[in-house]
């Protein structure tokens, strides 16, 4: 072998090795048609607490999840009809189960403006005309200063359903 095909092969096997090492990342499939993850405002991000039902509860905002549950694009129209009209035609007992699984684990997202703020609004997978859970990043007045907070909303009109912090001292 000559100096030249040397070259060439092992320059050859240097790619494939880099190639195969530096795409370790695991891709997973998503179900029920999404495709495109949705991306979070960046001042709606981390966690955030609020009171419910006399307890300070959590809810943790990342780049691609609201509270565990993986964020999606939503849907084309064309597509978001064969999905729905395929998941609907499952047996009850399936569709429950279905249904289950897809609110626990993945919603679909969309970002809007209210009052001029970048915010996001989500709810479950293939939900269609559905309210969800509003979420905007304000600034609110507490103990003699402004801090930052997040507007949670809901209804078809982004009423107020309560305030959470970043700080669980603010919440009371």
């Amino acid at each position: 072998m000559n100096k030249k095909h040397f070259i060439i092969l092992t320059s050859i096997l240097l790619v494939l090795i880099i190639g195969l090492t530096v795409n370790k990342e695991k891709v997973d499939a998503a179900p029920y048609g999404a495709s495109q993850l949705y991306t979070t405002p960046v001042a709606t991000r981390g966690t955030w607490y609020y009171k419910e039902n006399h307890k300070i509860k959590k809810w943790v905002i990342t780049a691609h999840t609201s509270n565990g549950r993986k964020l999606y694009k939503i849907l084309p129209n064309k597509s978001y009809t064969y999905w729905y009209n395929r998941l609907t035609k499952q047996s009850t007992r399936k569709l429950i189960k279905t249904n289950d699984w897809l609110g626990n684990h993945m919603w679909q997202a969309y970002t809007f403006r209210w009052h001029g703020i970048t915010s996001f609004n989500s709810n479950g997978w293939l939900a269609g005309a559905g309210d969800g859970i509003y979420y905007v990043p304000v600034n609110k007045y507490k103990n003699g200063e402004y801090v930052k907070a997040l507007r949670f909303g809901g209804g078809a009109r982004n009423w107020l359903d309560f305030y959470a912090y970043k700080d669980k001292n603010l919440v009371r």
